[in-house]
């Protein structure tokens, strides 16, 4: 036997073998960063009704759409009901992103992981009504051998829950606490000072001199009360000083 033949022999099992998926996670990186709307299905009839052959994530509009793999551009354009789309063949499979806005690379374009393959759009028919990337992975050799992208990117990482502010009632007082069994001491009250009419003696001075003027508007009143306080004089005794008033203008008569 040849050198040859036991060449090709030898060659024949890895020429037929389909191709290995790689571990998840390593040379595979997320295309766009959001939810996943609509999960991977695909049953043993590729042509049944409802099946999925890809994941739709989530993401604005306009949003950078990245290489999940590095391989070559096999297509860029506008593919019927799918819209705009960009396949890359990576190894032994190739990855389809649909419903772009746009394409920012050729065909035969070489692209490194995480390079920017075009924007995220709205275009052809789509699952969901939310903008979102449609990303379908098959392997190379069979025409409708599709696999779950999920299977080949990494897990996105956990993000620990915000720490909420505790609530009210378990805020803690301020102060000092006060020692068990003795009162609660109450504030002071803080005397109301008014402000003096405008021209008005401020200080000792101005004492003195109000107290001059409450004692001079007080002289006059208190005549008046004491006049008011006299009682009236009867008529007998009118009568009886006017006649004292004659007998001395008679006696005083020369």
């Amino acid at each position: 036997m040849s050198r040859a033949r036991i060449l090709a022999l030898a060659l024949a099992p890895l020429m037929a073998a389909p191709a290995q998926a790689p571990a998840a996670g390593e040379h595979w990186a997320w295309p766009v960063r959001g939810p996943v709307v609509s999960a991977f299905r695909l049953g043993p009839d590729p042509f049944a009704a409802g099946q999925h052959r890809g994941v739709d994530i989530a993401a604005p509009a306009g949003m950078p759409v990245r290489a999940a793999c590095a391989g070559v551009v096999r297509f860029a354009g506008r593919a019927g009901d799918s819209g705009r789309v960009v396949s890359v063949a990576c190894g032994g499979f190739v990855v389809s992103y649909l419903h772009l806005a746009r394409a920012g690379v050729r065909r035969g374009e070489d692209v490194d992981r995480g390079q920017r393959l075009g924007t995220v759009g709205t275009t052809g028919r789509r699952s969901v009504a939310v903008p979102h990337l449609h990303l379908g992975v098959r392997r190379a050799a069979g025409r409708w051998d599709y696999v779950d992208p999920l299977s080949l990117l990494p897990t996105p990482a956990r993000r620990e829950p915000p720490t909420l502010p505790a609530a009210r009632g378990d805020r803690r007082p301020l102060g000092p606490a006060p020692a068990p069994g003795r009162p609660i001491p109450r504030p002071r009250p803080v005397p109301v000072t008014r402000p003096a009419p405008a021209g008005a003696p401020t200080g000792a001075p101005g004492l003195v001199w109000a107290g001059l003027a409450l004692v001079a508007l007080g002289a006059p009143a208190g005549a008046l009360a004491r006049r008011r306080l006299r009682p009236a004089a009867r008529p007998q005794d009118v009568r009886r000083r006017r006649q004292q008033q004659r007998r001395g203008a008679e006696v005083q008569a020369p």
